[in-house]
C-alpha cells in the first residue's frame, strides 16, 4: 500500500536563510537535521507536512543526474512494501537515480531508493523499517 507523501524535497545555496524563511514566514518546526549521503539537510515540519531543505540531492552525480539547480528535488512516497514498489519500477524500466540502499538517520532505519516519473519529476519511494526512540 502507497501510504502517501511523507515529505517534498529542496536544494538551496543558501541553506540557512532557506531554513529560516520556512520556519519564520510558514511557521515550521525543525525535526531532524545533520548530514546524510553527504548532503546537509534540515527536515522542517509544516502543519501536517514535512519539508526537507538540502545543500545538495542525495542523488546528484548518481543515475545520469549532473549538478542539479536550488529549487524543487524530489517527492517522496512512503510504501508498506518497498520490494515489491521497486520490483514494480524495475519491470517497468523506469530511470532508477540511485539504488535500493537502506540508511541510518538519526529518527529512524529506512530503505529508499530515487526515480524518474513518466513526466519528468523525480520521486523517492521509500518504507520506514525501524523508528528509532526520542531520547
Amino acid at each position: 500500500m502507497n501510504k502517501g507523501l511523507w515529505n517534498y524535497a529542496v536544494k538551496t545555496s543558501e541553506f540557512t536563510e532557506t531554513v529560516d524563511f520556512y520556519l519564520d514566514v510558514l511557521d515550521g518546526t525543525i525535526l531532524h537535521g545533520g548530514d546524510i549521503l553527504g548532503c546537509k539537510y534540515q527536515l522542517i515540519q509544516l502543519g501536517e507536512s514535512r519539508i526537507i531543505v538540502f545543500d545538495k540531492a542525495p542523488y546528484e552525480g548518481s543515475g545520469g543526474v549532473g549538478e542539479l539547480p536550488d529549487g524543487f528535488l524530489h517527492a517522496v512516497f512512503e510504501v508498506d512494501d518497498f520490494d515489491e514498489y521497486y520490483g514494480r519500477l524495475v519491470r517497468r524500466g523506469v530511470k532508477i537515480l540511485m539504488d535500493a540502499t537502506v540508511i541510518e538517520t538519526d529518527w529512524d532505519v529506512r530503505k529508499i531508493a530515487f526515480f524518474v516519473s513518466p513526466e519528468g519529476v523525480r520521486t523517492e519511494v521509500m518504507q520506514i523499517l525501524e523508528k528509532k526512540q526520542k531520547s
